[in-house]
This record gives C-alpha cells, sequence and structure tokens, in this order.
C-alpha cells in the first residue's frame, strides 16, 4: 500500500479537548477516514477522539471519530513504513441534518445557577443549535437562555451545552449547544437568520470570484 496524494493534515484531541497529536489523514467516505502515523503512538491511544481538520482561525469545525479498527504497520515497497488505522464519525450527518453558518457575535446570556449574565461569542448557528467560546469553562447539561437580537423582533432562546469542543485559539473553551423548548416564533426566527445569512455569504463569494475573473 503506498501514501495516495490526497492526504490531508489535521489535529486530533482527546474527549477532554487536550491536545492528542498532529495527524495525517485520508477521507475515504463522508463519514470514515484513514489515519496515518509515521510511528505508532506511544500509550494507549483513545478509541474515540475530535479531529479538527487543518484550517483558518475562524473554522470551529471539529469531529468525533471512533476507531473500528487498531493501529497497524503498512510496509510499502520502495517507500517509509507507516502506521494506520480507520475511524468513523456521526458528526457529519448530523451537521448536515442542522445546517450551520458562521457567525462571530457577542451575545449576553444567563448560565443556569448564576444570577448574572456571562457575554459569550457564538461563532456558529444553525436550525439545531449553536457553538459559542468563551474563557470559562462549563458542564455538559448547563442549561442556559439568550436574548437573540438578529431579528426585528428579540426573541428568548434556551439551549444546554451538549459537547465541550476544541478550538484552535489557546485559552478558550468551545461549546456544542442544542436549542431546548423553542417557541414556533423563535424557530422560525432562527431558521430564517441562518439561511439569510447563507445566502448572503454565497453572494458575497460570487461577487469576489466575479471580481478575480474581470
Amino acid at each position: 500500500m503506498d501514501l495516495p496524494q490526497n492526504i490531508k493534515n489535521g489535529t486530533l484531541y482527546n474527549m477532554d479537548c487536550t491536545f492528542l497529536s498532529g495527524i495525517r489523514y485520508i477521507r475515504e467516505s463522508a463519514d470514515t477516514i484513514s489515519l496515518i502515523f509515521s510511528a505508532p503512538p506511544s500509550g494507549r491511544f483513545p478509541e474515540s477522539f475530535f479531529l479538527m481538520p487543518e484550517g483558518k482561525e475562524y473554522d470551529y469545525r471539529t469531529f468525533i471519530f471512533t476507531l473500528t479498527e487498531a493501529i497497524h504497520p503498512c510496509q510499502p515497497q520502495d517507500s517509509e513504513s507507516f502506521f494506520t488505522a480507520r475511524a468513523v464519525t456521526n458528526d457529519i450527518p448530523e451537521q448536515r441534518k442542522n445546517f450551520r453558518v458562521y457567525v462571530t457575535t457577542q451575545v449576553p446570556v444567563l448560565f443556569e445557577g448564576e444570577k448574572h449574565e456571562t457575554s459569550v461569542t457564538i461563532k456558529d448557528i444553525g436550525t439545531g443549535g449553536f457553538l459559542f467560546v468563551s474563557k470559562k469553562k462549563y458542564e455538559p447539561g448547563t442549561e442556559l437562555s439568550a436574548i437573540f437580537a438578529k431579528a426585528r423582533t428579540p426573541v428568548c432562546i434556551t439551549a444546554q451545552i451538549q459537547k465541550l469542543r476544541p478550538v484552535r485559539k489557546e485559552g478558550l473553551y468551545g461549546y456544542g449547544c442544542q436549542f431546548t423548548n423553542l417557541s414556533p416564533s423563535a424557530e422560525s426566527m432562527v431558521r430564517n437568520f441562518v439561511f439569510q445569512t447563507e445566502t448572503l455569504h454565497a453572494k458575497a463569494v460570487k461577487e469576489r470570484e466575479e471580481a478575480l475573473s474581470r
């Protein structure tokens, strides 16, 4: 087995979001990758981990992968040996189902058990939830509420932190949240905001491409 040309770079994190290692990988399908190691990992490699694909600083995508086989050596002819293993994810179908767009907006949030609001930065939002970053650490399962003012009539939204997720910037934590008990009007407002934002992003990209082609 020789290494193919479509190798991508990324970073692996433990499920507590601590750094695990840099990685090269090959995407075999929408939910399956092959990890490529130049040497066998030292110590016990975790069964589940986060993969953060190489990207820009504003890209907060991470995916939870689970190994489907043990890490094993490959010794191709006329090429340097390496180690590989396959892993799968359910995150990609979930993110496609709950379509999201990139944003950067400061929102005052009231967390469960706290008396005062805390300002957090929402980095992406979709029809099913959002991701925010903060210097403070919160536990999965924590409930929160906020006034979402990205529409003509601000609405109150409630959500629950589902997962702690790694981010590229040191000193920040990322939190994937799921909306809870949204009223029909709030759900409609969020859905409209997401699709309007995506339309504006697509228009801006098209205009940049047209300007560069002139």
